[in-house]
């Protein structure tokens, strides 16, 4: 039964190839480290290594996470590539550092948008209470109109600051 020929009992036509198990063991290997030594640095027991590296169970999605990133590979490439060829490995590894560095760039670019927003809400604010300031007694349109600017200045500082605190989960998790 060979995993690549799509006519083997072991992979029907409907099903994708799934290198977990190898791959596991090849880049465990490649690592110099003990199927202890990969559990503990991704928060497993030897156990757990042993059966995915046997084929007998599959991480969850979230060890997967932490194994792949553990590699510097994507989840899709730890199960879809077939890393006994070590050119996939490469590969992998190059489209895996070229994510992370398009993440971090889109990062940058929103950090970079969300201090611009924070910039312009500021201007605005200043702008709107200096004419407020520089104004004789204004009429009762124009006080319902600084109302509803202030009130809209503020949940532009609140979605502003939630825009902050998102950047601050996201780069933590691409980290």
């Amino acid at each position: 039964m060979n995993a690549k020929d799509p006519d083997s009992p072991a992979l029907r036509k409907d099903q994708l190839p799934n290198y977990i198990a190898t791959n596991l063991r090849i880049l465990r290997r490649q690592a110099g480290w003990s199927q202890t030594e990969l559990a503990e640095r991704v928060g497993l027991n030897r156990g757990n290594i042993a059966s995915y590296e046997s084929g007998s169970a599959e991480p969850s999605i979230c060890k997967l996470l932490r194994i792949s990133n553990l590699f510097d590979i994507t989840t899709r490439d730890l199960t879809r590539r077939d890393f006994t060829d070590p050119t996939e490995l490469a590969l992998a590894r190059s489209a895996h550092h070229t994510q992370r560095e398009q993440e971090q760039e889109a990062l940058t670019q929103y950090r970079r948008r969300h201090t611009e927003l924070g910039q312009l809400l500021d201007s605005s604010r200043r702008l709107f209470e200096h004419k407020r300031a520089s104004m004789g007694q204004p009429c009762k349109e124009a006080e319902l109109l600084a109302a509803h600017y202030l009130q809209l200045q503020e949940l532009s500082t609140q979605l502003l600051q939630e825009h902050a605190r998102l950047l601050d989960e996201v780069e933590c998790q691409c980290s």
